[in-house]
């Protein structure tokens, strides 16, 4: 069984540096969207299933090491999953980039408030 952190131990700066690469992911894929030309249509379902994949997968990983991972995290991705099985298999019109970026700034600030994601 993973040992855990207890609430009182402050994380490891292999922890610290997780979260922050996936803070960084996250900001990552918004501004490679700004470097596409105008006349690029990128599928709707792009922006969100990047998200789901960057937070599942960075849970996963956190999880494995025996690292706490918020519920936000967890919550965020399966969120995103979700908006971007809706846009593959139900109506790919509908664009959920300004709900990712939501999602997206809410689980880095919960991040940044509570030290935890």
């Amino acid at each position: 069984m993973a040992r855990r952190r207890s609430a009182q131990r402050g994380k490891s700066e292999r922890e610290a540096r997780m979260e922050r690469l996936t803070w960084g992911a996250l900001v990552l894929v918004f501004a490679l969207l700004q470097f596409l030309p105008e006349t690029t249509d990128a599928p709707h379902w792009l922006v969100p299933l990047s998200g789901a994949v960057i937070l599942l997968g960075s849970g996963i990983a956190q999880y494995s090491r025996g690292w706490l991972v918020s519920p936000v995290t967890w919550i965020g991705g399966v969120l995103l999953a979700v908006f971007a099985f809706y846009n593959l298999r139900v109506d790919p019109s509908t664009n959920f980039l300004g709900a990712s970026l939501l999602v997206f700034a809410a689980v880095i600030l919960f991040g940044v408030i509570t030290g935890e994601t």
